[in-house]
């Protein structure tokens, strides 16, 4: 079954980060009680509260069509939100799910792809899994998405640029957890990339065991 995964970017124009933080507290209300909404998801950038990421799920494209033909959509997004940014890039990927998730850690075929150790993480059951289609590593407790990596391809290496966590999820661990799942699998399929986020990057710096998977040409922000 294919669904639809929506990646909205925004830089807020400085001076209205409140005013777009009460209206996407609005819009994430109003959107998850759409029959057709699987998930709705705003992140910040841990050093720019101005770059915001926008996560969404739809069950289908005729889903997301519906959703932007709502009266909260034109309101709060195209009457309010819009009118106070700097930029806006939304992108859309069909996702088909039956081949999104990574191997159990528990199977021996795993090579620690899913694998998630910090305590707090694994108490929530945490799955890591990799969704190519949208080029996000997602973290899931249950079926809701806590924390999301996001990389773009750049021929045999991955650039891996912002990496976020729902403030309500902060603190358990996520974070560490998925960058470490996100680095396994990226070694597991051969692959080299390049740090552009500075989570990974610090990531890195403390586990230098994972500092070989860094290309040595296109090292980005290490």
């Amino acid at each position: 079954m294919s669904q639809l995964q929506v990646i909205a970017r925004y830089t807020v124009t400085y001076g209205n980060e409140i005013e777009v933080e009460s209206l996407l507290t609005q819009l994430a209300d109003a959107t998850r009680a759409e029959p057709g909404n699987l998930s709705f998801a705003t992140y910040r950038q841990l050093h720019d509260e101005r770059e915001l990421v926008l996560l969404e799920r739809y069950a289908s494209l005729d889903a997301f069509t519906a959703h932007r033909a709502t009266e909260h959509y034109n309101d709060l997004v195209l009457g309010g939100i819009v009118p106070r940014l700097d930029s806006r890039v939304v992108e859309t990927f069909v996702v088909d799910e039956a081949s999104q998730f990574l191997p159990d850690p528990a199977t021996p075929d795993a090579a620690g792809a899913g694998a998630v150790t910090p305590d707090a993480a694994g108490a929530l059951g945490l799955v890591v899994r990799d969704n190519p289609e949208s080029q996000t590593y997602d973290a899931l407790v249950g079926d809701e998405i806590a924390g999301t990596l996001l990389y773009e391809r750049e021929g045999p290496r991955l650039v891996l640029t912002h990496t976020a966590v729902q403030n309500r999820f902060q603190h358990h661990g996520i974070a560490t957890a998925l960058i470490a799942a996100a680095l396994d699998d990226i070694r597991t399929k051969g692959k080299k990339v390049t740090i552009l986020c500075p989570l990974v990057s610090a990531f890195i710096a403390a586990h230098p065991d994972y500092a070989d998977l860094v290309d040595p040409e296109h090292p980005g922000k290490i």
